[in-house]
């Protein structure tokens, strides 16, 4: 389905280089239109907040609470710092970022299946994973910490996919680098840092030695043990489809995957390496942390072990829709038709066509979401029973035992988001297992391997341009204005999604009409960003509300605060998202605190502004 591959001399790298910058100059080209685009109140309104209050020298678990570590919190500080406060630092960077992964995701697949597939690939990306919207901006612009650990992970999966198990010393400072990526994704995202980290150790079996017995030894030991910890994971029963998904493929991966070369090893010196190059990156501010928090503490705030947070975010893992049922029998077909190669255009045309019939009643966009919810799964099924193939290469069945492991951050939130945070690491997997059936059905000689091979790229080219085209192209021709959100948030939006903002436009007003800048204020439960918006203080342990976190304990926390600190006001609004709808029930002391000590004196989308009563 593409050219073969690229040379791997000093031209084929140079042509790469040129190649990967091409591709992360075009998603730049994308993506910045939307750089200032809308905004997002309560997620990236609470990242904001976050990252005010440890820029102006607040400490991360000690002055308040979140789930991600300090090594997120010190580098967006210091990009909301370069910004003057505003967030046009962070949005910037957050552009430049995925533009970075794009090439970087381009170059890696050039070398190993050619042009065609990678640029398929990394438009997939863009136009599926990466969706604008004119209403609300762009999901990218949120500085989640889980888009630097996609980055890591990328990084982490390409090094122990390209590098020759042969060379000795290579090898063992590559394993070291990905241990440096993992350290990297785990100082902003726990759990990231640790599924890279095993993820790497998945992969790295593939490519040691069946001759040494204490080669297989450690590899059987790491597949038993990925695979008890992922059933410790999902067995406090959170539904059968985060069994069919995360862990049937994970059971299946390990089950086949090598030892395929005589050539690795040891594999107790490239664990060594990996660990080397993981700690060496999160001792040096783990251990302080420790210091200070205690064990508990760093178990608890910083690992995220109990507390609650689980079933605080859990959402059920959905089930596949009829277009994804669709796209799983073609995929499976494919893999069957290995005998007659000739037969991959029909069953591609054929599965494109029933697909679309059965995206009708859904609507494209749903159905194009639940089809990349599963992609995963699907994929990791299909690599995995083909891997007793000829023309299996080892590249692609390490790339997916990585991706079987890390596939598990999309525990406890299966959204589009976390899908996003992972498709780099995702659409690597797709483009190695679309270059296996390609080499297959070329080496087939079918007559039809040139053009339909080049059809086919084009046509996901086509679709991902299809996806970004409804908001892209009005944020290009149509007028914006801006939504009034003052000087640290400079966004604007077409004319006619301004009135959605002006309820935050008024809230924000009216903050700062009521107190001074040195004044404390309250939120609840999910609009902490109004703080930052209005350069307002929120002197609170707990900036946000989700029932369980904070629990009761939690609350009378709060509650104390707020009687120490007598904020200037109370900001009190209905939930916005779901995972907050019952915080007005579960905290109901709360609001019960709110309507005896302040009184209403404006309103806007809902939410009341509440100022001390008298007396």
């Amino acid at each position: 389905m593409s050219r073969l591959p690229l040379e791997h001399g000093a031209a084929g790298i140079a042509e790469r280089l040129v190649g990967g910058i091409a591709a992360a100059g075009v998603c730049l080209l994308v993506l910045w239109p939307f750089r200032l685009y809308g905004f997002d109140l309560v997620d990236e309104g609470t990242q904001l907040a976050q990252i005010a209050r440890v820029a102006s020298g607040e400490r991360p678990y000690l002055d308040f609470e979140t789930g991600y570590t300090p090594g997120y919190f010190a580098f967006e500080a210091r990009l909301l710092g370069w910004g003057d406060g505003s967030i046009v630092a962070l949005r910037t960077f957050g552009v430049l970022w995925q533009a970075l992964l794009v090439g970087v995701l381009w170059a890696s697949l050039c070398r190993w299946t050619g042009r065609g597939i990678a640029t398929a690939v990394a438009a997939l990306y863009v136009g599926f994973l990466l969706p604008v919207s004119l209403r609300s901006g762009a999901p990218f612009n949120i500085p989640y910490p889980g888009w630097l650990a996609a980055g890591a992970a990328l990084l982490a999966q390409c090094i122990v996919t390209a590098t020759p198990a042969s060379r000795r010393s290579l090898r063992l400072a590559s394993v070291a680098v990905c241990g440096v990526a993992a350290g990297l994704a785990f100082s902003v995202k726990p759990n990231a840092g640790l599924l890279t980290l095993a993820a790497t150790s998945f992969a790295l079996i593939e490519q040691w030695s069946p001759l040494r017995a204490s080669d297989r030894v450690w590899g059987g030991c790491l597949r038993a043990l990925a695979i008890v910890a992922t059933g410790l994971l999902l067995a406090p029963g959170y539904g059968v489809g985060y069994g069919l998904a995360l862990l049937a493929p994970l059971v299946l991966v390990a089950a086949r995957i090598g030892p395929a070369t005589a050539e690795g090893g040891p594999a107790f010196g490239e664990l060594l390496a990996l660990a080397v190059g993981f700690l060496g990156v999160v001792l040096p501010w783990f251990l302080p942390l420790v210091a200070v928090l205690g064990v508990d503490g760093v178990l608890r705030d910083v690992l995220l072990v109990g507390g609650g947070v689980v079933e605080a975010y859990l959402a059920p893992f959905a089930w596949p829709g009829l277009p994804t049922g669709v796209f799983a029998a073609g995929l499976f077909a494919a893999r069957w038709s290995r005998s007659r190669p000739g037969r991959l255009p029909l069953v591609f045309v054929v599965t494109a066509l029933l697909g679309a019939l059965a995206a009708i009643p859904t609507g494209a966009r749903l159905a194009a979401e639940n089809l990349l919810l599963w992609l995963g799964p699907l994929l990791l099924v299909a690599c995995g029973v083909g891997w007793d193939d000829a023309d299996s290469q080892p590249r692609e069945r390490a790339a997916a035992a990585f991706l079987a492991v890390f596939s598990l951050q999309l525990f406890p939130r299966p959204d589009l988001i976390h899908v996003a945070m992972g498709g780099p690491s995702l659409l690597l997997v797709l483009g190695l297992f679309c270059h296996r059936h390609a080499q297959r059905w070329r080496a087939a000689e079918a007559a039809s391997a040139p053009w339909f091979g080049r059809l086919a790229c084009v046509a996901i080219v086509i679709l991902s341009l299809g996806r970004l085209g409804p908001a892209l192209l009005p944020r290009l021709t149509q007028p914006t204005v801006d939504v009034g959100l003052g000087a640290r948030a400079p966004v604007e939006v077409v004319a006619e999604h301004a009135p959605e903002y002006a309820w935050i436009a008024a809230l924000r007003s009216e903050i700062e009409r009521r107190s001074a800048p040195d004044e404390a204020i309250f939120t609840f439960p999910d609009i902490a960003g109004l703080a930052f918006l209005s350069g307002r203080p929120q002197p609170f342990h707990h900036l946000y509300f989700v029932p369980g976190r904070p629990d009761r304990a939690g609350e009378e926390r709060t509650l104390g605060r707020l009687q120490e600190v007598a904020p200037a006001l109370m900001v009190m609004c209905p939930p916005h998202v779901e995972a907050f709808a019952a915080a007005p029930a579960y905290f109901a002391r709360l609001g019960e605190y709110a309507e005896r000590a302040y009184a209403p004196v404006a309103e806007a989308g809902g939410c009341a502004v509440r100022v001390p009563r008298d007396g």
